[in-house]
């Protein structure tokens, strides 16, 4: 299954606010980022912990993702841009490729056990803030490029994993907003 674009180029969440949740990681201190994504997977594992089992594990409509696709998305997506931060920071402007776990791991996800996932989102957020709160002031203009097209900052990579985890909770709870 393939995530949608939902119509707007997403390397603008390093400036620009999102069109649709309104969240604009970009306006704030790089450092700053972390701490919102422990408080997005605490939210998370809140909203996995109260949802009912069924509405979890239902795609509402055809190339849709579940709300547990979108929270195992989110969770890997906070370990893969934690990473590609420690790389950009080792390495001079490293190439990334787009990140998309393929059929088998959509299908995996819609069978993840709930109290297992609620932890593994919350340490990977931990990790990701710990990343975050490690970089210097040099750090954040470091670069990555994804697919030899979309380039990154340290920064930028911050503010997409931290939208990533808000974004989708909205996708998954039904309150996005629509498209303004």
């Amino acid at each position: 299954m393939k995530g949608a674009s939902e119509g707007w180029d997403w390397v603008r969440i390093q400036e620009a606010a999102c069109p649709q949740c309104g969240q604009q990681p970009g306006a704030l201190l790089p450092q700053r980022l972390g701490s919102l994504a422990t408080a997005s997977a605490t939210l998370w594992g809140a909203f996995l912990n109260d949802a009912d089992d069924e509405y979890l594990r239902v795609n509402p409509a055809p190339d849709v993702w579940s709300p547990i696709q979108y929270g195992a998305h989110v969770r890997d997506m906070l370990r893969v841009f934690g990473d590609r931060i420690l790389l950009a920071v080792a390495e001079e402007n490293p190439s990334v490729a787009w990140f998309d776990p393929g059929p088998e791991g959509w299908v995996a996800y819609s069978h993840m056990a709930i109290d297992g996932l609620v932890d593994d989102l919350r340490d990977q957020a931990e990790r990701f803030a710990t990343i975050v709160g490690e970089r210097t002031a040099e750090d954040w203009s470091r670069t990555a490029m994804r697919d030899g097209v979309d380039r990154f900052t340290v920064a930028g990579l911050a503010c997409f994993g931290v939208h990533e985890a808000h974004h989708h909770l909205l996708d998954a709870t039904g309150s996005i907003r629509t498209a303004l």
